[in-house]
C-alpha cells in the first residue's frame, strides 16, 4: 500500500484533509474518523492519521467531502470535539503517522511497525519494563529545562569510557564502525580521517588544531576593510527561513511521508548534547542560505558540512558556548565571506528560527537533506544523522527549542573568546592605514600590507575550488579590488 501526498488544515470550527489520490474509484474508497484517528483506504493508498486532538465523523461533516478527478484532490472536512481548539503540529507529517501509547522498550531507536502492537504485546512489553525504564520514560517528557550554560573541563582520557565497538558518532552517538562501506568518499566527506579509529576525546583537539591552521590574518582583514558586498548579505531579511508563517513545499512535505515512523529514549545528558547538535546544524545552513541569498549552489553541501562541526568532524557539544565558538570559529576559517559583523547577524537568524518553533527548525533540516541527498561524497551523513533530526525533532519539546532561542539572545560572544587574536590584528592594520601626522608619503609597512590585502580581494572574483584542501587554503577570488588597494592609491 502507499502512503499518499497529503496536509491538513484548521478553523475554529473544522478540520481539513486534503489527500492527493490520483485513479482511484472513489465508489470503491473508505473515509472514517475515530476520536483522535482518521482512515482513508482507496487502492493503492492508505493513510492512517494520528491527530493532536478528536474528531466527530458525523454525516454533515461527511457529506461535505469533495474529490476532484482532475487534480486526483480529495478534501475532506471534519468537525472538531471541541470547538475552538487548536490542533498543534499539523505541518509535522511524520508523527501525524507514527501511533501513539506505544510505550518503547530500552533500545535507543524503535521503529514503530504502521499497524502497531497488538493488546497482548503491549501488555507484555508493560510487565517486562522495570521501574528504571518507567523513570527514564517520564524523564523523557521534559518536564525541565536544560542549563545550556555549564561549566567547562577538560576530559581525561581515563574518565572517558571505552567502548569495545569502537568510537560513537551519529545522532544521540548511537552508531559505530557504521562507516566502513563508504570509505571511498570519507576523504572528501569528513575532516576527520578514520573516525572509526580515533578516540572520541580527542576529535576537539585536532578540530581545534585543523581551525588553528586554517585561519588566514591576510582574508579576515581583507573582508574586514573591504565589507561591502558582506554588508548587503547583513541587510536582507528572509521571512521564509526565520518569519513565523514558514510553509513546507510540496516536496517537504511527502518527504515527511516517506520518513521512518521512529520512537527514541534518549538520557538526559544525551539528549541535550542533541540539542545542542541541533543549533550546530541549523547555523550552517542559515549562513549558507544567506550567504547564497537563499539559492543553494553547487558549494552548499561543501560550505554547510565545513562550517558544522557535527557534519565535518562528528563532534558532540555539552555546552552552547562551545557550539556557537565552533561556528564562529569556522566561519572564520572556510567560507569566501569571513565577517564578525556577518556571524552576529547569522546567529539572529538562529536565534529567530528556534524562536519560531518545530516548523521553522525542520524545513532547515530537510533542507540540509535534501542538499546532501543530492551530494556525490556526502550523502551518507543523511544516515547517521539527517533522518533521525528530522523525525525526532517533530516530536521534541517545543518548550526547549524556545528556551535555546532565549538562551541564544543572553550569550555573550565576544571577538577575544575565538583565540584568533582579532582585535590586536585589526588595532595594527588600521594603524597601517592611517596617513601620517607630517602628510609624507605610505611607508613601506603600509604598502607591504596593501598589497597584501589586494592580492587577497582580488584572488575572490572565480569560483570556489572542488576540492576541500583548495578551499581551505584560500583560493576563493573576487574581482573587486580591496578598500585598502584604493586608500593605497590616494
Amino acid at each position: 500500500m502507499l502512503t499518499p501526498i497529503f496536509s491538513l488544515m484548521q478553523d475554529e470550527k473544522f478540520l481539513f484533509i486534503n489527500i492527493k489520490a490520483p485513479f482511484i474509484k472513489i465508489t470503491e474508497a473508505d473515509c472514517y474518523a475515530s476520536d483522535d484517528e482518521f482512515y482513508f483506504h482507496a487502492k493503492p493508498y492508505y493513510l492512517r492519521l494520528h491527530l493532536p486532538g478528536e474528531v466527530v465523523d458525523d454525516e454533515h461533516s461527511a457529506s461535505q467531502s469533495q474529490y476532484d478527478a482532475d487534480t486526483g484532490q480529495l478534501k475532506v472536512r471534519l468537525l472538531k470535539k471541541v470547538y475552538g481548539q487548536c490542533f498543534e503540529g499539523l505541518d509535522l507529517l511524520t508523527k501525524l503517522l507514527t501511533p501513539k501509547n506505544i510505550k518503547p522498550s530500552k533500545c535507543v531507536e524503535v521503529e514503530v511497525i504502521p499497524n502497531g502492537k497488538t493488546k497482548s504485546e503491549i501488555e507484555n512489553l508493560d510487565q517486562n519494563t522495570s521501574a528504571h525504564d518507567e523513570e527514564e520514560i517520564k524523564e523523557n517528557q521534559l518536564d525541565f529545562e536544560f542549563d545550556w550554560f555549564v561549566e567547562q573541563k577538560v576530559h581525561d582520557h581515563q574518565d572517558c569510557e571505552l567502548s569495545l565497538e569502537g568510537p560513537k558518532y551519529g545522532f544521540a552517538r548511537r552508531k559505530s564502525s557504521a562507516l566502513k562501506d563508504v570509505t571511498s568518499v570519507l576523504t572528501s566527506m569528513l575532516d576527520i580521517k578514520n573516525p572509526d579509529s580515533v578516540p572520541e576525546v580527542e576529535r576537539r583537539s585536532l578540530r581545534l588544531k585543523q581551525e588553528k591552521e586554517a585561519f588566514s590574518c591576510e582574508h579576515y582583514l581583507a573582508d574586514y576593510f573591504d565589507d561591502e558586498t558582506i554588508q548587503e548579505l547583513i541587510l536582507l531579511n528572509f521571512e521564509d527561513l526565520v518569519g513565523g508563517c514558514v510553509k513546507l513545499s510540496e516536496r517537504e512535505q511527502y518527504k515527511l511521508t516517506t520518513l521512518p515512523c521512529r520512537e527514541y529514549i534518549i538520557d538526559k545528558k544525551e539528549l541535550k548534547s542533541v540539542y545542542l547538535g541541533l543549533i550546530d546544524l541549523i547555523y550552517a545552513y542559515s549562513f549558507n542560505y544567506r550567504f547564497t541569498n537563499g539559492e543553494e549552489n553547487v558549494e552548499s553541501d561543501w560550505t554547510i558540512c565545513k562550517l558544522s562541526a557535527t557534519l565535518s568532524w562528528l563532534d558532540h557539544f555539552e555546552d552552547m558556548k562551545d557550539v556557537v565558538l565552533s561556528c564562529a570559529r569556522r566561519s572564520l576559517c572556510f567560507p569566501l565571506f569571513r565577517n564578525w559583523k556577518l556571524i552576529q547577524r547569522v546567529l539572529q537568524d538562529v536565534q529567530g528560527i528556534f524562536q519560531n518553533g518545530k516548523t521553522n527548525v525542520l524545513k532547515c533540516l530537510l533542507g540540509i537533506y535534501f542538499i546532501m541527498s543530492e551530494s556525490d561524497s556526502r550523502y551518507p551523513l543523511n544516515d547517521l544523522y539527517l533522518t533521525d533530526y528530522c523525525v525526532w525533532v517533530q516530536s521534541s519539546d517545543a518548550k526547549q527549542l524556545k528556551s535555546i532561542a532565549d538562551a541564544l539572545g543572553k550569550l555573550k560572544l565576544a571577538k577575544s573568546d575565538l583565540d584568533f587574536d582579532l582585535e590586536v590584528m585589526e588595532k595594527e592594520a588600521t594603524e597601517l592605514m592611517m596617513p601620517d601626522s607630517d602628510g609624507e608619503e605610505m611607508t613601506k609597512e603600509v604598502e607591504t600590507l596593501a598589497t597584501t590585502l589586494s592580492s587577497v580581494v582580488q584572488i575572490k572574483g572565480t569560483d570556489l575550488s572542488d576540492s576541500d584542501d583548495e578551499s581551505d587554503d584560500g583560493s576563493d577570488e573576487t574581482d573587486s579590488e580591496s578598500d585598502a588597494s584604493r586608500e593605497s592609491d590616494s
